[in-house]
């Protein structure tokens, strides 16, 4: 019994694992992470001592649980312009799929980098960004999905490695714990309880795109909306790990984050959520078109 359950326990972390929902989920975070490096261009004074935060008391801005040690903003601030240009050059080789381990830390070091120079200006999709790239830079990610795979005429790939297939689990776990933590944060608070949470948010003209006052007319519609996003977050982790209401709760997912995208404007974040839904689709879903990329 004893042997069985270290069996399974190896094989669930360890066990070689086809790359390619990997590969789009590298596409699909290092794409959205190159779309945010260059907005960061419009805004790169937010990130040195001309703006409202000095060198000195940057890190002082973090949340205290999650402050660390030391800054990785070790360049002056002279060099943000270089930095981030560097930073934009990278993501756009992985979206591409050019690169490696070396490649996506680097990038990494920069994407926080930034953000422990001015924490305030960014928001949950450089966080959870930043977080999904730290485990992608641990992984063999570009094995799949790679330009240089059309040029070398590649036809034959490799499975994940043992610290790729760890890794892989790990993101598996993460974005599990983030959507039931989550869920289960939005049981403290009173208003999702009468369902007047959606009315705060929608509302309020600073946090849509879309006028919903309109709504006022059909008041049992946010609730509903507010207890279905409750439902999807908590039971997101026995719901994704059973087979036959996966891709249900994923669908639901898609849903609740395109919605999330286009009527709040937090699109960067969306991707960034569904970048991890690949993790969890089984490969031959995924290979819709044989040779694109040479899957």
């Amino acid at each position: 019994m004893i042997k069985k359950l270290w069996s399974y326990w190896e094989n669930f972390w360890f066990a070689p694992q086809n790359l390619l929902g990997l590969a789009y989920m590298r596409i699909m975070l290092c794409g959205t992470l190159f779309y945010m490096t260059i907005m960061r261009f419009y805004n790169l004074w937010f990130f040195t001592d001309a703006s409202w935060i000095p060198r000195e008391k940057a890190l002082a801005i973090l949340p205290e649980l999650g402050r660390p040690l030391f800054s990785w903003n070790f360049w002056p601030d002279s060099m943000n312009l270089p930095i981030n240009i560097l930073g934009a050059v990278l993501f756009l080789l992985l979206t591409l799929g050019i690169g490696g381990r070396a490649i996506m830390w680097l990038s990494w070091v920069i994407y926080v980098g930034f953000m422990h120079r001015d924490y305030p200006v960014h928001f949950g999709a450089d966080v959870i960004g930043s977080l999904f790239l730290f485990y992608m830079s641990f992984t063999n990610s570009c094995e799949r999905l790679s330009v240089l795979n059309l040029l070398k005429k590649k036809t034959t790939f490799k499975e994940a490695d043992i610290l790729s297939s760890m890794m892989i689990r790990m993101m598996q776990v993460q974005i599990m714990v983030i959507y039931a933590y989550t869920g289960w944060e939005k049981l403290k608070g009173a208003s999702w309880w009468d369902g007047t949470a959606m009315w705060s948010v929608l509302a309020n003209p600073q946090m849509t795109t879309f006028d919903f006052t309109f709504l006022r007319a059909v008041p049992w519609v946010l609730p509903i909306i507010g207890f279905t996003t409750i439902i999807f977050e908590v039971y997101f982790p026995p719901m994704v790990i059973w087979n036959k209401s996966r891709y249900i709760w994923l669908l639901m997912g898609v849903s609740m984050h395109l919605g999330i995208g286009l009527f709040m404007g937090l699109m960067p974040f969306a991707t960034v959520m569904m970048a991890t839904y690949f993790l969890f689709i089984d490969p031959k879903y995924l290979n819709l078109r044989k040779g694109m990329f040479q899957t």
